[in-house]
């Protein structure tokens, strides 16, 4: 299975993941292809999150996923998988001393700015992942950002210079590919370490709002499921599934 033998490119998209699940659907696509666009106006998150990318400045891209090794109950191991594989992108070109984080489930951070995120959609059949669609919006070039996301942050922004857009998807794209082989190869525990200790503020004392409520807490991980474990000040520890927690950053 070779990354980026098949890439897949166009002009302008709403949503790149959107027109990989339709070609998909027409076709078989072999894993491992990317589908990519220069200008993606719809971009988007968990939930109903959007994702700002100035036309031509950004990653905004597609990978095509057959993860049949994994059951669906197992598919936050492919999240693990991709969002170290961004992580370890961002690290190849910023040598900066703040540090670069996954904010849970999967958004990658420098301190506490947004650099990338990531969105996630496996089709399932029974209890077996048939495709997984694993959507990546980098930003790289892009120095100002008019949406009202609170955090933004960009490679240029950090670095000064511009980054080859071309290259930059090549380092991720190797780096997706060895991060699913070692998945595929060694289990879906296999990557849990490495995701624990890039985890945004592990271990330490954080502020979080849940049901409306505001209240203090520390990361101690997440469980096989993916949730969220924060130990409260009682003591007790609470597990969250995604959108049931929101970070006060």
């Amino acid at each position: 299975m070779q990354f980026r033998k098949n890439i897949i490119k166009f002009e302008r998209l709403d949503s790149t993941n959107k027109k990989a699940k339709e070609l998909n659907k027409e076709r078989e696509i072999p894993e491992g292809s990317i589908v990519i666009c220069y200008e993606q106006f719809a971009g988007r998150g968990y939930g109903n999150n959007t994702w700002e990318s100035a036309a031509g400045m950004n990653i905004s891209a597609t990978w095509i996923l057959k993860p049949n090794f994994l059951k669906a109950e197992q598919q936050f191991a492919i999240t693990k998988a991709i969002s170290i594989a961004v992580s370890e992108t961002v690290k190849f070109f910023y040598f900066g001393e703040l540090p670069v984080t996954i904010k849970w489930p999967n958004d990658i951070y420098i301190d506490d700015k947004k650099i990338a995120g990531i969105l996630l959609e496996n089709n399932i059949r029974g209890n077996d992942i048939r495709d997984c669609f694993a959507g990546i919006g980098l930003n790289v070039n892009q120095v100002v950002f008019h949406s009202d996301a609170p955090n933004p942050v960009s490679l240029k922004m950090l670095l000064e210079k511009d980054i080859n857009l071309d290259y930059c998807l090549q380092i991720l794209s190797e780096n997706i590919q060895i991060k699913y082989k070692k998945l595929r190869e060694s289990g879906p525990d296999a990557l849990n370490t490495e995701y624990l200790n890039l985890l945004f503020r592990l271990e330490e004392p954080s502020e979080f709002i849940s049901n409306g409520k505001k209240f203090a807490g520390i990361i101690m991980g997440t469980d096989n499921y993916g949730r969220l474990e924060v130990r409260l000040k009682t003591g007790e520890k609470k597990l969250f599934d995604f959108k049931e927690i929101t970070f006060i950053i």
